[in-house]
Formats: C-alpha cells, structure tokens, sequence
C-alpha cells in the first residue's frame, strides 16, 4: 500500500528530494503505524535536528504513513487524529490573489472585490513590497493607502490579514500596527524577523492588532518558546515543514493551553491543502485556513481529485487516508524544472511581492 504526501522547502524541492534518498534508512522497511517512534529517530539521530529541510523530510514519512493508517483502517486521517470538531467544512482565507497589483491602490481594490466576488470573506495580503527594517513615510503612507484601498472596497465584514513578511524591526511595526489599526485587521501577520523573538515579543506586547506567527519555525521546542516569552495571539505552523500531522496536533494542543488559535500556514498545492483539512477537523482551536490555489497556476488541481473550495470553505475529505489520489500522468506532464538562474526582474519581482 502506498501513502501520499506533499512536502518542500520554499524555493527548494531538489532539496528536499535528495535528502530523502539520503535519511530513507530511517524509513525504510519501518512500520507506518510506527509515527511517534519515527519522528524520534529522524529527529534525534539526524545531527542537525533543527533544519527545515531534516523536518520536512520528517514531515513527508509522517504525513504518507498517515494516510496508509487511513487507507489500512478505511477511515479518513481526521477520524484517527481526534474526530471531527467543527463539521463538514472548514472556513478558509485567499492567498496569493494580489500577485499582479501595481503600485495603484486601484488595482488593489479591483482585486479585494474579486476575491469576494470569489466566495471569501477573510482574505491576507502584503502591502510593504520590498521594504526592510524600516520604511521611509511616503513607503508608510503608501501601504497604509492600499489597506485603506481593500477595506474600502470589501466593507466592514470581510477579514483582512496583513502579512509582513517579518521585516521591520520592533519600533516600526509598531507604528504600522498603530496605524492600520483604524481598518480593523483581524492580524498582523509575522511582523518581525523570525531569529528575533525578543522583538516579536515587543511587538505582541503592545499591538492593538492580534498578533499571529510561526510559518518559519520547524518544531515543538521553538512553538513552546514562542508561546512561553510572546502574547501572540495565532499561531501559523506549516504542516509540511513541521514534522507532519504528528507534530501538528501537538503544536495545535501547546497553543491550546495557553488560549491561542490555531491557524496553519500553507503555501504549497492541493494535496497539501487536503493534510491541513484532516488537521483542522480534528484541532478544537482551530482558527481559519490559508488556501493559495484558487489563485495559482491554472493547473494546480488538474493532479489531483479536487479539494472543494466553495464560499470560501473547504470540504473536509471522507474517503480513507487523505482521501485523495495523484493523476501521475498530469503530475509528469508538469515535472518540476530546475531554475538555474533569476535575471533581475524575475527576482525583483518575486521579492517585491512574496506569497508564503
């Protein structure tokens, strides 16, 4: 029997791939009912633990011997990890939909009443470009102008989530949080850079935004601190970086306890998506969650037996295992291709405006 899984690194799936081959001692020939003991291996025995890429190897095992114990069990993953707690769907935000804006706050509002037009009514977006540190005020104003822009154009009851991409030092995401105050967000996502949890701190001490973090932290040991030393008030774990399902009930239970939400970060594909719906079923905290494919490329569903995405909810899958199944074909047809190079537009472009 076969178990599927999605797991990279942003911007590094040969990586990714290689080291596979090379941990598959771990795995190989193991017993996939065996989870919590091949989590402890893999993390334990390979030296550099604390690596996305060892963690997103970690990932890729749990999540394939998950859905064997589904398919083994003819149950779907959620029913195995906890049950359902919130019902048939669950509730979504869109991602990536800002992507071909300019600097017109104009065009930014077009693209909120897509979104909405689109089923959503919770939707996150980066207004900074490539800013760092600090801004100066024309940058400042400028960003607040597009959240100005979209809160006008959705009206006062569409969720805005706004990501920063953990740029700016502590005193200056204060300012922006003071300042979009008056639009209402319902966060202000990773504001500081995440090898600063002295700044986040800072930041979540004193925002008047809710405070939501984590895409970039790998494990239950850096949520644990992260919950311990900050008020945040969300946590973003990524499901596929992480440690697999495994991991995730356990990061989900740790925020629990301490009354913060739980709202998985998920910039990767459909099967992806379909792992952090089990999850989410079965997680009491659960909050919302990040969907990235309705606007992706135009075939990011073709692999696949669709996830149904429809007014901004996502069905939960019931068949056994993750309930869903490749199209190896379509999978072939669009092979990952090694990209050498950026020139410097691609690459000004891909900074300007980033989707994680």
């Amino acid at each position: 029997m076969q178990g599927l899984a999605e797991a990279k690194t942003h911007s590094k799936p040969e990586t990714v791939a290689a080291a596979i081959e090379e941990m598959s001692d771990f795995f190989i020939g193991e017993d996939p009912f065996a989870t919590e003991r091949l989590w402890l291996e893999m993390y334990r025995d390979e030296w550099f633990s604390k690596n996305v890429v060892n963690t997103t190897v970690i990932s890729a095992v749990d999540m394939a011997c998950w859905d064997i114990k589904g398919k083994t069990q003819d149950r779907p993953v959620y029913e195995l990890i906890g049950g359902n707690v919130h019902g048939d769907t669950i509730r979504a935000y869109a991602n990536g939909w800002y992507t071909e804006t300019t600097d017109d706050p104009a065009t930014w509002q077009k693209a909120a009443e897509q979104v909405v037009d689109d089923g959503y009514d919770a939707m996150k977006f980066d207004p900074f470009g490539k800013s760092w540190q600090r801004m100066d005020r024309e940058k400042f104003n400028h960003s607040v102008d597009i959240v100005r822009a979209v809160r006008e154009a959705v009206g006062p009851d569409v969720d805005l989530l706004i990501e920063g991409h953990g740029r700016f030092t502590a005193g200056q995401a204060l300012e922006v949080a003071n300042a979009l105050s008056e639009y209402h967000p319902t966060w202000f996502e990773e504001p500081c850079p995440p090898d600063s949890i002295n700044s986040l701190g800072k930041v979540a001490n004193k925002s008047p935004i809710p405070i939501a973090t984590g895409e970039r932290l790998v494990s239950k040991y850096e949520f644990r601190d992260l919950l311990a030393n900050t008020d945040v008030d969300i946590i973003q774990p990524v499901i596929m970086n992480t440690g697999g399902i495994t991991e995730a009930k356990k990061f989900a239970a740790q925020a629990e306890a301490e009354h913060v939400s739980f709202a998985p970060h998920n910039p990767q594909g459909p099967v992806a998506t379909a792992i952090s719906a089990h999850v989410d079923a079965a997680v009491p905290n659960f909050m919302i969650q990040d969907i990235l494919q309705m606007y992706d490329v135009e075939w990011v569903n073709d692999p696949l037996d669709p996830i149904v995405v429809e007014d901004g909810h996502i069905e939960i899958p019931q068949r056994p295992g993750l309930g869903v199944e490749l199209d190896k074909d379509v999978v072939v047809e669009h092979s990952y291709v090694l990209k050498t190079r950026y020139t410097r537009s691609t690459f000004s472009r891909k900074i300007g405006k980033p989707v994680h």
